[in-house]
């Protein structure tokens, strides 16, 4: 589906930030159907990918970082207010309120618990292009060991309430308006104590088990093999730089 701009509130932008461009963006090429063209940043050390001509992400180099990772942008209309109001909430500023060449203006910040987001305040460059179709970005998701706690931050910053459980693991919808823009999951028992709550990216495909096919043919990782879920079918990975994604099949 294409859009052209987002509402405040939603997210609305995902970032890869990676070690290895070269190898990440032609994974990406060839598991979603990537092209490329100059991002942001000087030239050569970002890259807006693109779906059908429009935007859905960007890549970011980062040489000598541990290993790549995602993160998601929520839309708002003034960065600097939100980094007040994140801290307020408990959060903290990770990344100050920066401009990007015309395109928006950005931020960095960990909520209560530590856990990273981002956020997008729009000027040339409105988000993603495309949503919820195969190769496209589809929904964030937040998994956390205090659903209360992360509730009561993200309605404070964002103005998002919390649906009911759903499904064996509690999944739970964030809503902005009444409108589900996001996720919520509690930790699941087999998630390892070690890895800390994150926010989680989904993209969407055709078919989750013909990515769990291709996946280690291109030098990623199977996380979770196919696995139905209340919205469809779900398939966790790491790229060959490190970053964990979700892909989604949704349901036909």
């Amino acid at each position: 589906m294409d859009i052209n701009s987002h509402e405040g509130g939603a997210p609305s932008w995902v970032t890869l930030t990676t070690p290895d461009a070269a190898t990440s963006t032609r994974f990406y090429g060839s598991l979603f159907g990537w092209a490329y063209e100059d991002g942001f940043g000087d030239p050569g050390t970002s890259w807006t990918a693109l779906l059908r001509g429009r935007p859905v992400a960007s890549v970011v180099s980062a040489e000598g970082a541990g290993q790549a990772t995602w993160s998601m942008h929520v839309g708002v209309s003034d960065a600097d207010k939100t980094a007040e109001t994140v801290v307020a909430a408990g959060g903290r500023v990770t990344t100050p309120p920066y401009d990007l060449e015309g395109a928006g203006r950005a931020a960095g910040f960990a909520d209560h618990s530590g856990t990273t987001f981002a956020v997008w305040q729009a000027g040339g460059h409105g988000g993603a292009g495309v949503v919820d179709e195969p190769g496209a970005f589809s929904r964030g998701e937040l998994i956390t060991d205090d659903v209360e706690a992360s509730a009561a931050f993200y309605r404070a910053v964002f103005g998002w309430t919390l649906g009911d459980p759903q499904g064996p693991l509690g999944r739970r919808e964030l809503r902005l308006n009444g409108r589900a823009v996001t996720e919520l999951l509690p930790r699941p028992a087999a998630m390892p104590a070690g890895i800390p709550p994150y926010w989680d990216v989904y993209f969407t495909v055709a078919d989750a088990e013909s990515a769990v096919g291709a996946v280690p043919a291109l030098g990623g990782t199977v996380l979770m093999g196919a696995t139905p879920v209340e919205h469809g079918t779900i398939a966790v990975f790491a790229d060959p730089a490190g970053a964990v994604f979700t892909v989604v099949a949704p349901e036909k």
